[in-house]
């Protein structure tokens, strides 16, 4: 596997990976009890979209892998980033109880903005707290689940 000519096993094990599991998705999505009441559009459609958009991609990458045509040259992982993005999420997963969705998702954000290299802290901020807010409204009141407040129980 040396030089961007030559086919990536790991791209082809990605790709096929990620068409297995939109295929669980899909078929887990289709074995959801539905209430009668959502006639049209109802719980099963979110999950169907994620499983057609994981399949698509999967198959985009099974397929660039397969026939030696990546859009994008191969670069070197930069672990560090790779550090922070994970720290982020170790963080908002502890953290989600104690003080909430929101406030856990705002440190989650600004940690990717970071390792993505930006250091507009106040833009990145309120695009956080924008993201976060609008989030947890949309689960909480138009789709009726439940996210933890924490911190902000009194103010949501």
């Amino acid at each position: 596997m040396n030089g961007s000519r030559s086919r990536s096993l790991a791209g082809l094990l990605i790709g096929l990976g990620l068409i297995a599991i939109a295929a669980v998705i899909a078929v887990d999505a289709m074995h959801m009890r539905v209430p009668p009441v959502h006639a049209r559009v109802g719980p099963r459609v979110f999950p169907l979209l994620v499983s057609c958009g994981l399949a698509l991609s999967g198959a985009a990458i099974a397929w660039q892998a397969w026939t030696r045509t990546f859009l994008v040259e191969a670069q070197d992982t930069d672990w560090g980033a790779v550090a922070i993005i994970a720290a982020g999420l170790v963080l908002q997963i502890n953290l989600l109880k104690p003080l909430g969705f929101i406030p856990a998702a705002i440190i989650l954000f600004m940690a990717v903005s970071f390792a993505f290299g930006s250091r507009r802290f106040l833009r990145d901020g309120v695009v956080a707290v924008v993201l976060a807010s609008v989030t947890y409204l949309a689960f909480t009141r138009l789709l009726g689940l439940q996210l933890p407040p924490g911190v902000l129980k009194g103010l949501l």
